[in-house]
């Protein structure tokens, strides 16, 4: 008998702690007005280790919700946001960064444009699953210190190698300029193939073409990009 008696309070405090739980019905999508890419975190739970310029989020417990953003810069550091939101029971609320000025492209702001019934499908998250971090503005300008006190281009190029693998990713304009830092041709087409699994916005890279000067290094590697 005291088996059961045992067994039915178990079950009955296990019945308790779940209905003490709080319900999912909730969801939330982040995204940025012009493409910048950015992480996630929900009351101290990083939701997406890869930057991306969109995120959704589902099962979430309707009411206040604290988060933190990091959005990455390009060609400027990183900046942190830390916002409160509010979701609704039943509903995805959709919040968009956008520049806080018109016509600035920082700093960002975190605003409100939507609320979506959630008997509408989620939009799936996106995002660059190999861009983890990304060199911030003191970085790319110690990295170019560091090569221009190097007197041979090949250790220049090795540097810039090395940093940026070390860092794990880096923006596609700071990669133009580590470019600009090496003075042949050649150094800098191998440094533009080396580093373009490292990018963060590969939507841009074709940004680094200005880098080159002979049409010859261009077509070699848009040829790179086009087999890629």
């Amino acid at each position: 008998m005291k088996r059961f008696y045992f067994l039915g309070i178990f079950f009955l405090l296990l019945g308790h702690a779940l209905s003490a739980q709080p319900a999912l019905d909730a969801a939330l999508l982040v995204e940025t007005q012009r493409g910048e890419y950015f992480q996630l975190n929900i009351g101290g739970r990083l939701i997406n280790v890869a930057p991306s310029s969109r995120v959704a989020v589902a099962d979430l417990p309707a009411g206040r919700h604290m988060l933190n953003i990091r959005v990455l810069g390009r060609g400027r550091r990183a900046q942190n946001i830390t916002a409160e939101v509010l979701l609704e029971r039943g509903y995805e609320g959709v919040y968009v960064l956008a520049p806080a000025v018109a016509g600035r492209a920082f700093p960002l702001v975190l605003r409100k444009v939507d609320q979506v019934p959630l008997s509408r499908p989620l939009p799936p998250a996106q995002g660059n699953d190999v861009c983890r971090y990304t060199m911030e503005e003191q970085d790319v300008e110690r990295v170019l210190r560091f090569m221009k006190e190097e007197g041979f281009d090949d250790r220049r190029l090795e540097i810039a190698k090395g940093e940026i693998k070390l860092a794990g990713g880096l923006m596609t304009e700071d990669l133009f300029l580590l470019m600009k830092a090496l003075s042949f041709e050649e150094r800098r087409v191998a440094l533009a193939k080396f580093a373009y699994g490292y990018v963060c916005d590969p939507q841009r890279f074709s940004r680094v073409l200005d880098a080159l000067e002979f049409s010859s290094s261009k077509r070699e590697l848009q040829d790179f990009l086009y087999k890629r």
